[in-house]
């Protein structure tokens, strides 16, 4: 199946208000296990960086499994980014986690220049241009810094990306099964991600494997020079 790119940024508050709703929970509990299983034993005593990172689900997860680590998350969408800090806020997390506008590749401020832990959830397959994501975990993670990037595999088929709608949030909101279904098409191809990696000389960094019957996961640790 042709990619069929979508929109960088989602906005629509429509959007939001369902992407930080309970219907992705399972979304956010899987990466949690997938960090946890591989990175055995880690511990981020500094700062993990989100990139993409939404309404804040993972960060807030992530402070609750590493309350002695600071969680900063980048997030290009203002609606999307301001129910984040709601959230922050509502669980009074504010000296923990710190929420930023930025949008890759543009350069924005942040507390650190790079980071113990860099990580991304179902943002790649936002983009347009997907070295920005793997550019920027070389420019944000320090060295030896764990990285771990999950996100959507685009289907073989229209008909394999409405099964896996189907079978996996049949329940969910229309808007959210429409949404999945057009970030299924966008998403990229196994060996596409592959082409990245060895693109940004990663390959020999980060794992590929199958997070899930629809998703892959990059993870492994950065070694390059400070």
């Amino acid at each position: 199946m042709k990619r069929i790119p979508e929109p960088e940024l989602m906005n629509d508050p429509k959007q939001v208000a369902i992407y930080a709703g309970p219907y992705l929970d399972s979304a956010c509990w899987l990466f949690i296990q997938r960090f946890r299983k591989y990175f055995p034993g880690l511990v981020p005593t500094d700062a993990i960086l989100d990139l993409g990172c939404g309404p804040a689900a993972i960060p807030l997860a992530l402070a609750g499994h590493f309350p002695h680590c600071e969680i900063h998350g980048v997030e290009g969408a203002p609606r999307m980014l301001a129910y984040g800090k709601e959230a922050v806020q509502r669980k009074g997390l504010e000296k923990q986690v710190h929420l930023f506008h930025g949008i890759l590749p543009s350069t924005f401020p942040l507390p650190r220049e790079r980071y113990e832990v860099v990580i991304s959830n179902s943002f790649l397959h936002h983009l347009a241009d997907p070295m920005v994501l793997w550019n920027a975990i070389l420019k944000y993670g320090q060295t030896y810094a764990a990285i771990l990037i999950i996100d959507l595999l685009r289907p073989t088929s229209e008909e394999a990306a409405e099964f896996v709608v189907d079978t996996y949030i049949p329940d969910a909101p229309p808007l959210l099964r429409k949404d999945m279904l057009l970030s299924l098409r966008a998403a990229y191809t196994l060996d596409e991600v592959t082409a990245q990696l060895q693109k940004a000389n990663l390959a020999e960094n980060l794992t590929l494997t199958m997070a899930s019957p629809f998703q892959f996961a990059a993870h492994g640790y950065l070694c390059k020079e400070s």
